[in-house]
């Protein structure tokens, strides 16, 4: 399976390859995606398939409790983030299944099944 894994693009201008970090293994019947997102919640995430490219973007929110006080050491980043990557094979995206669980999401695409359209040929 050989496939380009693209940049992240976040939307403070700077460029990352590496956030969220992505695992990606191919069974019989699908395509999975691990991806790490702590502390991100799940309707701070979105994912969808577009002309075989998994786009997944979010928020990573600071939370609340947290901007109480000064801090002496910050180095966790707190920021919009969007990475796309190329799905390696055709899949079925509208049977797809993703979970979001302790900041582990995981997303199926189940392969499509192979079809062969005969091409009807017509005389001049």
């Amino acid at each position: 399976m050989e496939f380009i894994v693209k940049e992240t693009y976040l939307l403070n201008g700077e460029t990352r390859r590496d956030y969220p970090p992505v695992d990606i293994y191919e069974r019989e019947d699908a395509v999975v995606f691990v991806v790490e997102l702590p502390g991100v919640l799940q309707q701070d995430v979105l994912a969808k398939v577009y002309n075989n490219l998994l786009v997944i973007e979010g928020v990573k929110k600071q939370h609340d409790n947290e901007k109480k006080g000064m801090f002496i050491c910050m180095e966790r980043e707190f920021s919009r983030f969007r990475r796309i990557i190329p799905v390696p094979v055709t899949v079925a995206p509208d049977k797809a299944d993703a979970v979001l669980k302790d900041g582990i999401l995981r997303i199926t695409l189940p392969k499509a099944e192979d079809r062969v359209y005969k091409i009807k040929i017509l005389k001049e």
